[in-house]
């Protein structure tokens, strides 16, 4: 887990929930669910890799898909929060980016 990387992709959920929740209580609901892990990992305090974090519902059950840079964001979060990327997918994106140069 990369610190840097998880204190950055806080910062853009954050960002990414503040453009919407003024005019969709959902996503209000959403930054506040998030809210702990997200202030956890902006001062440095997830030291392990965690199994789950909240708000993975607004999306798969809720309406928050519609957001989709507030999504994208999310899963970022999500991915370096719970471990970070597995090396075998650092691997293929590596090859995959050495073949379109």
């Amino acid at each position: 887990m990369d610190q840097e990387r998880l204190k950055q992709f806080a910062l853009e959920l954050e960002d990414a929930a503040r453009r919407y929740a003024a005019m969709d209580p959902e996503v209000r609901s959403f930054a506040g669910s998030v809210e702990g892990v997200s202030a956890d990992a902006k001062a440095g305090r997830i030291l392990t890799p965690l199994e789950h974090i909240p708000g993975n519902y607004y999306f798969s059950e809720g309406t928050l898909r519609k957001y989709r840079d507030l999504e994208h964001a999310y899963s970022k979060f999500q991915i370096e929060v719970t471990g970070g990327e597995p090396p075998a997918l650092i691997a293929f994106r590596n090859r995959v980016n050495a073949q379109k140069n």
